[in-house]
């Protein structure tokens, strides 16, 4: 067995004060009613909530270096979910499933690099969505409708929590700004997405990044990507990360090649799509955590935690 070493007593102290805080029950309220709404709101429209899975042989690539997170089981190799961005596409390929939703843990290991940057976890909670045969359009307005469903919810639910955490009650937001990444990045320089995050009024849109191989690329303006993030005012930065999916086996073959994707990982989606055909979709996903953060208007998602998983941190829980 390995050994283990011993536990200073101010290490305890630290996460036992985590834990502890007089905070946390009315943070941890505001999270509930995250999650209640939200069910609520997809029930409405329509959706079918599908289960997490926190193993699969595939997982999502990520556009930026994690530590690796896999195990061995039935000598096979299994990777703890980073997200279930494949998985979603391949549940549509049900023909009578033509929207899905998934309350889904995701585990990505971040570098100390992310540690202080006051977003990042390296365990949380993602809301998943994907929709059969729609646009990015589609989706944008959908979590527009769903954002002032869920702060509607709160505020009548629970408006003194409100009011003791942000001082206010929720906005309800009119139509979101839209800024292309390129176009920020000129004006504002390198940090354009903080920079008009701590300016905005209210959430925004960033289109066209240049990331994963299953975002799908325009067919008309090559070197365009028809996705989205949706950022945070305030300076709170990145809440929902979406796209229109690659879909067709040779585009995605293509998109692997660019960006360094390993086809030997991918083989049985690669299968798939080759013989069976990808459904074309369109989707997003947002922090539960980072929602959280951004209604109480906490400096560190991970006061949004009961057990910390800042990355790089000691963590005795």
């Amino acid at each position: 067995m390995e050994q283990q070493k011993p536990v200073k007593p101010e290490e305890l102290d630290v996460a036992l004060s985590h834990l502890s805080r007089a905070i946390l029950p009315k943070v941890l309220q505001v999270q509930q009613g995250i999650v209640r709404a939200t069910h609520v709101f997809m029930f409405k429209k329509g959706l079918t909530q599908l289960m997490p899975l926190m193993l699969s042989p595939i997982t999502d690539p990520l556009n930026h270096g994690v530590v690796d997170a896999s195990i061995t089981y039935a000598e096979q190799l299994w990777s703890l979910t980073k997200s279930m961005i494949f998985h979603k596409q391949l549940a549509l390929l049900n023909p009578d499933l033509n929207s899905l939703y998934i309350v889904s843990p995701n585990v990505r290991l971040e570098f100390a690099d992310r540690a202080d940057t006051g977003r990042h976890l390296f365990e949380f909670t993602q809301i998943d969505f994907e929709f059969k045969d729609k646009d990015r359009f589609y989706v944008m307005e959908f979590m527009e409708e769903l954002v002032n469903y869920v702060f509607d919810r709160l505020n009548k639910e629970i408006p003194d929590v409100l009011l003791d955490l942000r001082g206010e009650l929720l906005p309800q937001y009119e139509k979101w700004p839209v800024y292309r990444t390129e176009k920020l990045e000129e004006t504002l320089g390198p940090d354009y997405e903080h920079v008009q995050s701590e300016s905005a009024p209210m959430p925004f849109w960033l289109l066209n990044h240049r990331r994963e191989f299953y975002d799908k690329e325009d067919p008309k303006k090559p070197g365009t990507f028809l996705n989205y993030d949706m950022i945070w005012p305030e300076g709170f930065g990145e809440g929902l990360s979406g796209a229109e999916r690659e879909n067709e086996y040779n585009q995605i073959r293509k998109r692997m090649q660019e960006v360094g994707t390993s086809e030997s990982t991918f083989r049985h989606y690669l299968q798939v799509a080759q013989e069976s055909g990808l459904p074309k979709s369109a989707g997003g996903g947002f922090g539960v955590e980072r929602m959280t953060r951004f209604i109480c208007r906490l400096n560190d998602v991970n006061e949004v935690t009961a057990f910390s998983r800042k990355p790089f941190f000691p963590s005795l829980f």
